[in-house]
């Protein structure tokens, strides 16, 4: 005997009108059927699921989903929208079971049917008066067993029922009254939440990476971003007190290799920006502008790379490490630095992808973080080489800032040649593809003002173009991982501030200032399908599949923006929506 699934009984309803309660029962029996996560599922999820923010714990954006594909992608439509809370909008859905999970601006956390977005339960935290302007940004939470985990602004650990929303469990991490609050999410790495404290932009002294135990919350290990008098790398911030060392959020959320037992994760800017005002010159401020290598057993540094020592310009590296493994050939032409030692198509693991706002391409050996080879993409002047020894990078001298409110030519902005909108790799190309966008800035530094918040202010940026530039300013790069190399390169008047999507039918997707969302083909570039949606996308895009059917996921509203350089490019603030789409 075949029995019918719950979807095929409310088809078979919708069409003869004789089971009047039936989207209650699916619903329910949703979330009856939702089974455990585990760490074997997280570790290697199934292709129907995402179930961590990048979807895998190397951070490559890339769903091996391939119904949707070269072929028939210009065939998507439409399947379900669905309003959102309004707010800081940069959530990643989440998908188990068909079940879809959305972690949106000020913690609250929807469950929705991800066929048709009817809603199954929801979760809203307590609001608190944050002095922090970033706090409501909720980027993504995590699944495992049966809880969905996430990170609060007000600088919790929160374990709610996956099945029913409630709250199984909460553990406060950091003080939201000083500035603290998470941005980047939890992942669970090998039994364990691992989380990165950011808001250390205010009065707060230094961020931190924690580990945790999921089951309780409990704290295991700690390590601090910024280290403190008497901790390895506290001599580079000189005589100051620790108190006077602040900074080194974690923005965004770790990524992992099992195979090495390494976290992996970017640190953000010292504060205040300038060394003047901090009173650091000639010192390196370490761990801000730096990849960390963590062992995920104890949270000891294994190794560190310093992308930006010491820092003036807010130019941010605490984006996403991607891991790879792949030959390490660099291409002498294509490349802006390389190392001399590389053997011939040596093939390593790596950590490579673009860690901050000037919109390089790092490559550093994953288990050493030996120095590989980095490349340009957008126009910078921020970093003009590399001290291979020394395992950090050169900034440009006639840049540096030695006086309050002397101007300088900055490129790119604040915002970033690219921001927090992530690369995309895909291992069928063994290429990464990188949303950046070509802008410069007039820049100075102002006196400190040290009350509450005043450290946001302690700069004054101006965006500017590209001296001779052409006016365009979105670009979108497929780059070689192992040469280096660009395979295409896509440019456009308007900014491309979106987060980038990989699959297994050769598609990327990305979104623009100008509120496109597209498909390009992943080995030529071309443009494949686009769709106008009612705002740019501040989420990150995601494919998964249910009974079959594959469908792919964007949240639109806010996001990173470059329309002060293209004013008639122009959008309505708000309209936070949930874009579903699926083959006929």
């Amino acid at each position: 005997m075949q029995f019918l699934t719950v979807r095929q009984i409310f088809v078979f309803c919708s069409i003869f009108g004789s089971c009047v309660s039936i989207s209650t029962l699916s619903a329910q029996s949703l979330l009856d059927e939702y089974s455990p996560v585990s760490l074997e599922e997280l570790a290697y999820p199934p292709a129907t699921d995402w179930l961590m923010w990048r979807r895998t714990a190397n951070h490559w954006g890339y769903s091996p989903l391939d119904q949707i594909n070269k072929s028939n992608v210009d065939d998507l439509r439409l399947a379900w929208a669905w309003t959102m809370e309004p707010g800081l909008q940069e959530t990643t859905p989440l998908v188990h079971d068909g079940v879809m999970f959305l972690a949106q601006a000020c913690d609250f956390i929807e469950a929705v049917d991800a066929t048709n977005g009817n809603p199954l339960w929801e979760y809203r935290r307590p609001t608190v008066d944050h002095i922090a302007s970033l706090s409501c940004a909720n980027r993504n939470a995590t699944l495992y067993q049966d809880q969905i985990i996430i990170a609060t602004r007000d600088a919790f650990l929160v374990s709610l029922n996956a099945r029913t929303g409630e709250v199984t469990w909460e553990h406060e991490v950091g003080d939201w009254t000083i500035g603290q609050h998470y941005s980047g999410g939890p992942q669970v790495f090998n039994g364990k939440i691992i989380a990165g404290m950011s808001g250390c932009y205010y009065i707060n002294t230094g961020c931190w990476i924690t580990a945790h135990d999921p089951e309780t919350g409990e704290e295991l290990w700690r390590t601090n971003t910024v280290p403190r008098i008497g901790e390895p790398g506290g001599e580079t911030w000189g005589d100051l007190p620790n108190e006077q060392r602040r900074g080194g959020s974690a923005w965004m959320p770790s990524s992992f290799d099992a195979e090495l037992n390494m976290i992996f994760v970017g640190v953000a800017v010292p504060i205040p920006w300038g060394t003047i005002q901090r009173d650091t010159r000639g010192g390196d401020v370490l761990y801000t502008n730096s990849t960390l290598a963590l062992n995920a057993d104890t949270g000891e540094i294994e190794w560190y790379f310093q992308h930006i020592p010491g820092g003036n310009w807010d130019q941010d590296h605490p984006f996403e490490r991607i891991i790879v493994e792949t030959e390490v050939r660099p291409d002498e032409d294509s490349v802006s630095w390389m190392n001399p030692d590389i053997g011939s198509s040596e093939r390593r693991k790596v950590i490579t992808g673009i860690p901050g706002k000037p919109g390089i391409v790092w490559t550093l050996d994953a288990a050493t973080g030996e120095f590989l080879w980095a490349r340009e993409t957008n126009f910078q002047n921020v970093i003009v080489g590399v001290d291979i020894e020394g395992r950090k990078g050169i900034t440009n001298p006639d840049i540096n800032i030695t006086e309050i409110r002397q101007r300088k030519t900055v490129c790119p902005t604040t915002t970033g040649g690219i921001n927090w909108n992530s690369v995309g790799y895909s291992p069928q190309t063994n290429t990464l593809y990188a949303p950046t966008n070509n802008t410069c800035m007039s820049y100075y530094l102002n006196p400190v003002n040290p009350t509450l918040g005043g450290y946001h202010s302690s700069a004054t940026s101006i965006m500017i173009e590209v001296p001779d530039s052409d006016g365009q300013v979105g670009m979108f790069t497929a780059v070689d991982a192992a040469t280096g190399a660009a395979k295409w390169t896509y440019r456009q008047r308007a900014g491309i501030g979106g987060s980038v999507l990989t699959t297994g039918g050769g598609l990327v997707f990305v979104t623009d200032d100008a509120r496109r969302f597209r498909a390009f083909d992943a080995d030529s570039g071309e443009i494949l399908w686009e769709q106008i949606l009612n705002s740019s996308a501040g989420g990150f895009p995601v494919t998964y599949s249910v009974d079959g059917v594959q469908y792919l996921a964007i949240a639109a509203g806010g996001g990173i923006n470059y329309r002060t350089l293209t004013p008639e490019i122009s959008q309505r603030r708000g309209g936070n929506t949930l874009f579903v789409f699926r083959l006929p």
